[in-house]
């Protein structure tokens, strides 16, 4: 008798039911085992080589299940470490990335405070890179300002719901040095609805990876 009985060892599943799983199979494959090797026949007996190689993807599974379970704690304390990184934000003044957002049904909104004053190049890009409109304004050095597009895409192409980005360039021709597209605004409010912290500036979401400085 060479057979031996196989039991799944499937980890699907939160780590404590995997391991609930894995406990209710192991006890059903030792049962299974004890009661082949009570009836083997002595002059074909089993090969031990089959049940040791279960065993040992028994064990295998068992400590999978553990990383699993470490890998989870590991998580629920980032996204705590996290929650208290954004709390400390609240009423504070930042600076953050305002160069990207997403289009409405009328086109899209850039708000952002140039460092100094003059002529500026602005090119819009699609999320795949292309610029689809470019035009030259004249901006205030450190005040609020606003770029409105209205959607028309040079390219003729739909405006679509991706998001775009501009790009701010100052002086001219083979001159032109590209500058930030910044902003600064104090943070009213956390969410951490999705998983992902964001806070409120001006009522606006903005996830913390877009905040680039901080003050009181």
């Amino acid at each position: 008798m060479t057979t031996t009985s196989s039991v799944s060892t499937t980890t699907t599943g939160t780590p404590a039911t995997a391991g609930t799983r894995l406990s209710n199979n192991f006890d059903t494959f030792l049962q299974l085992l004890t009661t082949q090797l009570k009836n083997q026949d002595p002059t074909q007996p089993m090969d031990a080589n089959q049940f040791t190689q279960q065993l040992v993807q028994y064990s295998q599974v068992e400590q999978q299940i553990a990383t699993n379970a470490k890998l989870d704690n590991m998580i629920a304390a980032f996204t705590g470490n996290q929650t208290t990184t954004s709390l400390g934000y609240l009423g504070k003044t930042v600076t953050y990335d305002a160069s990207t957002v997403s289009p409405t049904a009328t086109g899209a909104k850039w708000t952002f405070t140039p460092t100094q004053s003059g002529e500026y190049t602005v090119r819009i890009r699609d999320s795949n890179g292309v610029v689809v409109q470019e035009k030259r304004v004249s901006l205030t050095g450190n005040q609020s300002s606003e770029y409105q597009w209205d959607g028309r895409r040079s390219d003729g192409q739909p405006m679509g719901s991706q998001p775009y980005s501009m790009e701010l360039y100052s002086g001219s021709g083979s001159a032109t040095t590209q500058v930030p597209v910044t902003h600064k605004g104090q943070v009213t409010a956390v969410d951490m609805s999705n998983g992902t912290p964001r806070v409120t500036v001006g009522g606006l979401n903005i996830p913390l990876a877009r905040i680039l400085g901080i003050a009181l």
